[in-house]
């Protein structure tokens, strides 16, 4: 009876394993000109996000973006936040389930490059959450399983 679980098991673990076509991340480095802020998207690979969706949302205001624009063709996208805004602004850059979202500090004297922070996780495809999540599952308690017959 055993037996018989494995093979399909081992099928859905198998397509629940992210391939190579989502197996990549982005990034975003930025550059400050005086108190333009000029932003540049690339996958893992260097390649750049090109057209991607930008939302620049002020600080106080998270339902309404401020800004909203495209990357250019080399991933790059640049705002001068209102200084007379102070406070944390959020940046989020998206394009077909990639990701980056940025705080960027802002007080009555300009942005604050040093503090510019990256949110922690962003970078998964949609798609590989899910599937992903079932194999760690299925594969999880497979192994957990094996492990214990075998003490």
């Amino acid at each position: 009876m055993k037996k018989q679980l494995l093979l399909p098991l081992a099928l859905l673990t198998a397509l629940a394993v992210p391939g190579r076509a989502i197996a990549h991340s982005v990034e975003t480095n930025y550059l400050q000109i005086d108190q333009m802020m000029e932003f540049e998207t690339v996958f893992s690979s260097g390649e750049p996000l090109q057209s991607a969706s930008v939302k620049v949302y002020a600080p106080g205001n998270p339902d309404e973006p401020w800004l909203e624009g495209q990357t250019d063709e080399n991933g790059k996208f640049a705002f001068e936040p209102d200084s007379s805004i102070p406070g944390d602004w959020e940046v989020f850059i998206k394009e077909k389930g990639h990701a980056d979202i940025l705080t960027v500090p802002v007080t009555e004297s300009g942005v604050d490059a040093e503090k510019i922070s990256e949110a922690p996780g962003v970078h998964m495809h949609y798609l590989a959450g899910p599937l992903a999540f079932f194999g760690m599952v299925i594969g999880g308690g497979f192994a957990w399983s094996r492990r214990r017959q075998s003490t």
